[in-house]
């Protein structure tokens, strides 16, 4: 089933958190910041499974 808001809400999340990410990076938190952009990896690929209507629930991203 697509879901329009919950593809937004997604990849909104995945944005900011993306950002969070960068500004890590820059401030020298390695580790968060890899931490991070994995997390706002996985958060685009939900947007992308909620926007083809092929949504995917809790962490697993496959299936």
């Amino acid at each position: 089933m697509l879901d329009e808001d919950e593809y937004k809400r997604w990849i909104a999340m995945a944005k900011k958190t993306l950002e969070s990410a960068r500004r890590d990076l820059e401030g020298g938190d390695y580790n968060w910041a890899c931490f991070k952009s994995q997390q706002s990896a996985e958060f685009a690929v939900k947007a992308i499974l909620w926007g083809i209507g092929e949504p995917r629930y809790g962490h697993a991203v496959s299936n």
